[in-house]
């Protein structure tokens, strides 16, 4: 199995986003895009805490198709 990652950085609003194709993206909208690809969704590991605790970076992790 192969498994593809991406980093989700925590914006000064508090919204979690992607740089993809030089645009922002949503989780949402990467999750959608990459389901019209064919991968599925696994889940996601916490790469940086801020303060107390709180999530600043983590990454999706979507699994690719056996072919």
């Amino acid at each position: 199995m192969r498994y593809r990652y991406f980093r989700f950085v925590k914006s000064l609003g508090g919204i979690y986003y992607c740089k993809k194709d030089g645009k922002k993206q949503t989780p949402r909208d990467v999750i959608k895009e990459m389901a019209v690809q064919g991968l599925r969704y696994v889940g996601n590991v916490p790469v940086k805490t801020g303060y107390y605790g709180s999530l600043a970076e983590y990454d999706m992790i979507f699994e690719e198709p056996d072919r």
